[in-house]
């Protein structure tokens, strides 16, 4: 079983601290100055190095010692090692880390040292300091830390032996995923079977990057099989009660979609047959579905293209039938993920609220529905039933997965885990299921804009293997760039300057969901949207909050021309409409429009921009004019809207081919669009005060793979 280090260490240059499980390295003044920028599975490899500094390591150990399987290949071994390389500042020609032996593996040969913690005096009264100490051998330490936790257990047991408190306060369990698939790329949308036997999900390739098939297991004799085509799309599977039957949505390129079921042949791990159910509406997005424990029912979503919503569809196998069952309200993208409860006569769903995901119940009988919890943190992909069927389980965070209870509707964590999970399932033995990992790896790319420079040069402009999610470059010359970046550990806002500096400037202890930032247009202040509340940054670089709670719906905060009030959407009723705050009194000026989803002030010119929430099309006005129609012709299903407002034009991140954008810009003057940018993987990009470089976000492929845990027993 993999362990880490439970002491803080000297390793090469930097420290090990154990109860973030993080290398640092420390200033002069004793404050943490740069913490190595490792995700979950390169820290836990490290550790591994660490704790068998000195010697060999090949290949094989790692993956079973590290990854638990050996079903994994080289090259993501050697993907981690690059990774570490990097982020400790190492050279493979003269390493002082990690040294590959040729053909064999590799070696740590960094120096590991023991530190111990000493109490020292301060103002504030006693603090604990980490300071090196020599040793002869670290491991002694780790002997000796052993033998003084079985004895601290050995109290502990006596103590709750003899306590006669009935309260003690039981720890949430922290939870290491045992991965059940490792295959390169992302393994997600996964569905086991009622026996826990076979097991299908989405697969999508690095290699083909463009298309996801349907991957089936047999777990027990360990087999996989491939059940469609690279031509296609294949999303959402889910097995019928007795596993012979697969159903699954169907996505082509052309935007047609189609639900279709496969008949399995399980003995021989086999497709016999693969036949179309029924047509779902052109451009619907990925979907999950679900068949009900009867075998009698589907449950999918598709786009409403009528009301420009996902909603939830119940079809009848035998009938062919579909009913609509869900009406989410106009401010919402939609219903995307719905589950059958175990006895079949409810469904718990997931409903986009601007953005941010809720939970909701809805009783089959009487088709009532139920909101039960908004979710702030992340944007899961599924939820699952607990095994009574009295609460949902649900990914609550990027390292936690909490229930809701139906009755009461509190709200609890029941584990935190080593990684984050996207989605996941509880199976009948009370195992939960999760795609645990990240879908991406996140780089900010800096390039020359097209319509000023006719030679593209292109570079990474901040290099991280921690993800960069936001990116606002400053409206002034030389002024920084506001990234958001986790290469801190949670989601962090922090400014890089042009002369190299970085200076991070949020300290959030607790996960923080960005939906936006945006500096004002002056450059001293910088605006953040943090799941439904709008912060600000101010020019004395102090963070506070402006407007906005849990209960809100609010989406695409900007600033007035002035910098004197900032401008947000917001959903009254199922109504969105624009509201205006004054950032001198700190009050709410007034509903300055309605009917609105978007509503943006140009700093360069003097005309508005605008997005109507019923029919979707944009709008600018001139300063003393009447409104003009603009066509844009963003797809419907395009959820990440970004623009920058110029003098002459618009630019703006259009979503083409349904998997990547493209960053165009409407011309006034000829009243058409223009590609600048042929090819961005996601929506968001900044450009320079000159409009002279343009950055935006790239992606390398990451890796998802299907994992499970058992949770505490009674915690489901």
């Amino acid at each position: 079983m993999f362990i880490k280090p439970d002491q803080p260490l000297q390793v090469g240059a930097w420290q090990y601290l154990p109860e973030q499980d993080k290398l640092v390295k420390y200033s002069a003044e004793n404050i943490i100055c740069e913490t190595a920028e490792l995700d979950n599975l390169c820290q836990k490899v490290l550790n591994y190095f660490i704790l068998h500094a000195g010697k060999l390591v090949t290949k094989d150990e790692l993956l079973l010692n590290v990854w638990g399987i050996q079903d994994v290949t080289d090259g993501r071994v050697t993907r981690v090692i690059r990774v570490l390389r990097v982020a400790l500042g190492d050279d493979t020609r003269e390493p002082n880390y990690i040294e590959t032996i040729p053909k064999r593996g590799y070696r740590f040969i960094a120096p590991v040292t023991a530190v111990s913690a000493v109490l020292i005096e301060s103002h504030d009264g006693p603090t604990t300091e980490v300071v090196p100490v020599k040793s002869k051998h670290w491991i002694n330490y780790l002997v000796s830390a052993a033998v003084m936790v079985v004895l601290g257990i050995a109290g502990l047991i006596w103590w709750l032996n003899t306590s006669k408190s009935p309260t003690a306060e039981v720890s949430t369990p922290m939870h290491r995923y045992r991965h059940i698939t490792s295959l390169d790329g992302l393994e997600f949308y996964h569905n086991a079977s009622a026996d826990e036997r076979y097991l299908v999900y989405s697969y999508a390739n690095p290699q083909q990057d463009k298309s996801t098939i349907l991957m089936l297991e047999d777990l027990q004799q360990r087999k996989r099989i491939t059940l469609t085509d690279p031509a296609y799309n294949s999303f959402g599977a889910s097995f019928n009660a007795d596993a012979s039957k697969v159903a699954y949505q169907r996505l082509y390129p052309d935007g047609r979609c189609e639900i279709r079921m496969i008949q399995l042949d399980q003995t021989n791990l086999q497709l016999l047959s693969d036949n179309l159910l029924v047509n779902c509406a052109e451009n619907s997005v990925s979907a999950r579905l679900s068949w009900s424990p009867d075998g009698r029912y589907l449950v999918y979503p598709e786009m409403d293209n009528q009301q420009r919503q996902l909603v939830l569809q119940l079809l009848a196998i035998d009938s062919q039938n579909p009913e609509q069952l869900t009406a989410p309200s106009a401010s919402s993208f939609g219903d995307y993920a719905a589950r059958f409860s175990r006895q079949g006569d409810k469904l718990v769903f997931l409903r986009d609220a601007s953005g941010s995901a809720q939970i909701w119940l809805l009783d089959l009988t009487s088709r009532a529905t139920q909101f039960l919890v908004a979710i702030k943190d992340i944007y899961p992909g599924n939820v699952d039933w607990n095994l009574q069927d009295t609460a949902i389980i649900y990914p609550s965070g990027n390292n936690t997965i909490s229930r809701v209870d139906i009755q009461s509707l509190q709200s609890s964590i029941i584990a935190f885990t080593d990684d984050y999970a996207s989605e996941l399932q509880v199976t009948n033995s009370g195992k939960v299921l999760v795609s645990a990992g990240d879908f991406s790896r996140i780089n900010i790319i800096k390039t020359n804009n097209p319509l000023h420079e006719t030679v593209a040069e292109k570079h990474v402009a901040f290099s991280s293997n921690r993800n960069e999610t936001y990116i606002a470059a400053s409206p002034i010359e030389n002024g920084p760039t506001a990234v958001v970046s986790r290469r801190s550990g949670m989601p962090q806002l922090w400014f890089f300057y042009p002369d190299g500096r970085q200076s991070q400037k949020t300290f959030f202890t607790e996960s923080k969901r960005f939906r936006s930032i945006e500096f004002s247009p002056d450059g001293s202040q910088l605006l953040l949207q943090l799941n439904n509340e709008i912060w600000l940054l101010d020019a004395e670089q102090k963070l506070q909050h402006v407007v906005g709670g849990a209960s809100d719906i609010i989406s695409m905060p900007s600033w007035s021309k002035n910098a004197e009030n900032i401008y947000y959407a917001q959903s009254k009723q199922g109504r969105w409409q624009i509201i205006s705050y004054n950032l001198a009194n700190k009050q709410l000026d007034s509903v300055i429009a309605t009917e609105r989803e978007l509503y943006l002030q140009s700093a360069k010119a003097n005309y508005t921009f605008w997005r109507d929430s019923g029919n979707k099309q944009f709008y600018i006005q001139q300063q003393g004019g009447l409104a003009e129609l603009i066509k844009l012709d963003i797809p419907e299903t395009q959820i990440t809207l970004t623009f920058s407002l110029s003098e002459k034009g618009i630019y703006y991140a259009y979503l083409h081919g349904g998997m990547e954008y493209q960053l165009r810009y409407y011309d006034f003057s000829q009243q058409k669009s223009i590609v600048v940018i042929e090819k961005m993987q996601l929506g968001r990009f900044s450009l320079s005060a000159n409009e002279e470089d343009i950055y935006y976000l790239e992606y390398e492929f990451g890796d998802i793979d299907i994992a499970e845990f058992t949770p505490s027993i009674g915690s489901l």
